[in-house]
């Protein structure tokens, strides 16, 4: 489906939403939605923020409580098709909530969330900078991890070092996690799984591979991912017979995919973000690599990936925490399908798990609040180490370390139908089609 135009997004039936990203210094709150691109930014003062849309004052009614949740989010910058996805999550369920009548804590008193995102340009030191701000100047102690590991690993030292809980639903790479960190938790499992049950399904076909080609960029998300990849290949008995770490900086990958095709590799496993991967499935048709298996970890699941390479992103597999095939209930969208709706019908695009995994961010914080009697940093983080809940994105309830032990399921992108659960077998919306066919084939 076609991702809306942002002055079709302006056109929603609850019209005094508060949707609020608030300007560093600034006195004023300004629309998210208006900053997340698009021709107008809609704003605010604070004393607007208390009118009804018909003009009714609500001014002489008893304010109600308000708990900040606050986070930087790539808007801008390399990761901003993935960014949005999480902002736009963020967005939805807040409304959601404060629709439904606020969060009623543990303490007796009912409050609205309100939520302040500031873009972070997809800069870790800009995103540090902010946090940095949020509890030193904003006042602002409970936090939304920003999106990608390497983004979030700073951001969750400031949370450590001001006691302030964090919860993340972008940062997967272990090394956040090894660090005896108590205030930061994680909506995904520990990048190092995540290419497990891939393998594992690769494997499991009538002619399995065996060779596989590695290329991973330099991050501390991408090195963990293969780290688990040569591990998983190695159990399995299939030769590794290129690995290559990209740098950064990189944006032409035809010399990497020559030594794919030199080497004959029968899978290829590309560790990066939605660019990179964008970048291979285009010059691996236009320098007719074939391969059997095409896998990458992060953002070639999305519509945009697909929008971006057409027909050249068909049989292309990816991870996810998150299975659109399983019904799960959830206390604010009802249900997980009911909450697949919302998505495409507020902002016009098919969610990823990286929607999901936002809005249960959200109602972690949310469960937490509920659960104590006094709503301080040391208690909600307490509460959301304890806390066990089903969601729209599956049950939630955190290890020792503070993420979700989860195994991923394996989508791929198939000619008619679009982008279909193919493994494990008894979800699976459809069989993969391994091998994938040849360029000639096709």
């Amino acid at each position: 489906m076609p991702r809306r135009s942002h002055a079709n997004r302006q056109e929603r039936s609850n019209t005094n939403r508060r949707r609020f990203l608030r300007a560093a210094g600034g006195a004023s709150v300004v629309g998210l939605a208006g900053c997340l691109g698009g021709e107008s930014t809609v704003t605010a003062t604070a004393s607007e923020a208390n009118n009804d849309t018909d003009g009714h004052d609500k001014g002489d009614e008893t304010p109600t409580d308000t708990i900040t949740l606050g986070g930087s989010m790539s808007l801008s910058g390399d990761l901003s098709d993935l960014g949005r996805l999480y902002a736009e999550a963020y967005e939805l369920t807040v409304d959601r909530i404060n629709d439904a009548g606020g969060v009623e804590a543990g303490d007796g008193t009912t409050y609205e969330l309100e939520l302040v995102l500031r873009d972070d340009e997809s800069d870790p030191s800009r995103s540090e900078a902010i946090y940095q701000d949020f509890v030193d100047q904003a006042g602002i102690d409970y936090l939304m991890g920003p999106y990608s590991s390497g983004i979030t690993l700073p951001a969750s030292d400031v949370a450590a070092s001001a006691e302030r809980p964090m919860v993340a639903g972008g940062g997967a790479s272990s090394q956040i996690f090894e660090r005896d960190n108590e205030w930061i938790f994680s909506l995904l499992p520990t990048a190092d799984t995540y290419a497990t049950t891939s393998i594992e399904m690769a494997m499991a076909q009538p002619d399995p591979p065996s060779s596989a080609a590695i290329l991973a960029k330099a991050d501390p998300f991408n090195q963990d991912v293969v780290e688990g990849v040569r591990r998983t290949l190695g159990s399995a008995g299939v030769d590794v017979v290129v690995d290559e770490t990209i740098p950064d900086e990189t944006t032409d990958l035809s010399t990497y995919l020559a030594l794919v095709e030199d080497a004959n590799a029968d899978v290829l496993l590309l560790s990066g973000y939605q660019d990179d991967a964008v970048i291979a499935a285009e010059q691996l048709a236009s320098e007719n690599v074939d391969v059997d298996m095409a896998w990458a970890p992060g953002g070639n699941l999305t519509d945009s990936f697909r929008e971006q390479t057409g027909e050249n992103g068909d049989y292309w597999y990816g991870p996810s925490p998150w299975a659109t095939t399983v019904d799960s209930t959830d206390d604010v969208f009802e249900s997980t399908s009911e909450f697949i709706s919302a998505i495409e019908s507020e902002y016009g695009y098919e969610p990823t798990y990286h929607s999901a995994a936002a809005s249960a961010v959200i109602q972690t914080l949310q469960r937490s609040f509920m659960a104590v009697d006094e709503v301080t940093p040391e208690t909600v983080r307490d509460a959301i180490r304890e806390t066990q809940f089903e969601s729209l994105y599956g049950p939630v309830q955190f290890d020792e370390d503070g993420t979700i032990p989860r195994e991923m399921v394996v989508y791929q992108w198939q000619p008619d139908t679009g982008r279909q659960l193919v493994w494990p077998e008894e979800i699976s919306e459809a069989d993969p089609i391994y091998p994938s066919p040849t360029w000639d084939e096709r």
